[in-house]
């Protein structure tokens, strides 16, 4: 009877003692943090405090060994974001190709258009003057336009569009100059025909239009073209009413024996409405190049604080004055997406 009781106290015991065990193991699964979100939060801890190159480190070591972690499209992300904050020609590079790396990889991921502006942006943040190389501007224009093709719904769009016709008034400014040195210092006129064309034909909405119609019309003239360049005359007569070309014009038609045509009211009203405002440009006098160590505002974070703006402009609206000066209720608007979370807060 003892033998039994002493085996039945040993079973007890060896009972209580493994059901405590399997807890504190389930207890401390519980607890661990996985590793690989460790390598990210030990990433993003180096990159807010710009320590780079260690969290580029932790970064690297995620993705290379848990490829599939629900943290690596995050991981890859911040790494592009850690070489666009160190700056610097190389590092924008960098960057960029990794971006690029990140929407082919996931390309439908919540982030893709971020990463697609932040392309753009950094092609902007290394183009020159109109009258430097145009690499920069060229991209610039080539990856703006691929952001508006395909991610026309963004919240970012607006102000994609918005730069990009800052970027093709510097392109269009670019090809005008040149044609305008062969016009006039290389009478050069085969030359600068072809120029002013491309700027007439890629670039309809530039600033300098009438510039480039009034100039192209006397490239024509002086190669014994007349019918041709009073096209180009009548239309600065027309469409540029406001142009200080228009009177000029205007000579031109009537010593070539050609008819003046009406001002159309239509196409005029929208060409001034193109007319630039040099102080709203992002290439004003002041910062007339986006370059890498201007100082400039960052293309992006412009971006981002205009699409905040336009969302709480949607979402809180002014109120509407009425006739006695009292506010008049205004229907509530709906909701937009606000920016995407996930990846580096920048």
């Amino acid at each position: 009877m003892m033998r039994l009781l002493v085996r039945f106290s040993i079973l007890l015991f060896a009972v209580v003692l493994f059901s405590s065990c399997g807890q504190k193991s389930a207890d401390l699964q519980e607890s661990a943090v996985s590793p690989d979100k460790t390598l990210y939060e030990n990433g993003m801890k180096f990159f807010e405090k710009s320590y780079f190159i260690k969290a580029r480190l932790s970064f690297q070591t995620l993705i290379n060994t848990y490829p599939d972690s629900e943290y690596t499209p995050a991981a890859f992300l911040a790494t592009a974001d850690s070489f666009y904050k160190e700056g610097g020609t190389e590092n924008l590079l960098q960057a960029e190709a990794q971006y690029k790396d990140f929407i082919i990889f996931y390309p439908n991921h919540e982030m893709a258009d971020d990463a697609q502006l932040k392309i753009a942006a950094i092609n902007v943040k290394l183009m020159k003057p109109s009258d430097r190389d145009p690499t920069y501007a060229r991209k610039a224009e080539v990856e703006f336009k691929k952001f508006l093709e395909n991610y026309p719904d963004s919240e970012l769009a607006p102000t994609a569009q918005e730069f990009l016709h800052d970027v093709q008034e510097n392109r269009a400014a670019s090809i005008q100059d040149v044609a305008n040195f062969y016009l006039k210092m290389r009478k050069n006129y085969m030359a600068s025909e072809s120029r002013y064309k491309e700027v007439i034909s890629n670039y309809p909405d530039f600033s300098r239009a009438d510039e480039a119609l009034y100039n192209l019309g006397l490239a024509l003239e002086n190669m014994g073209r007349i019918e041709e360049a009073s096209v180009y005359y009548s239309r600065v007569a027309s469409e540029y009413p406001f142009s200080a070309f228009s009177e000029d014009a205007k000579d031109k038609l009537i010593l070539l024996e050609k008819p003046v045509p009406a001002v159309n009211q239509e196409v005029a009203a929208k060409n001034e409405a193109n007319r630039r405002v040099e102080s709203f440009s992002i290439f004003d006098p002041l910062r007339s190049v986006w370059a890498t160590f201007a100082g400039g505002e960052d293309p992006y974070e412009v971006a981002r604080r205009r699409a905040e703006e336009r969302k709480n402009q949607q979402t809180n609206p002014a109120p509407v004055t009425g006739p006695q000066g009292q506010a008049s209720p205004v229907p509530a608007a709906s909701n937009t997406a606000g920016f995407k979370a996930g990846g580096p807060q920048r």
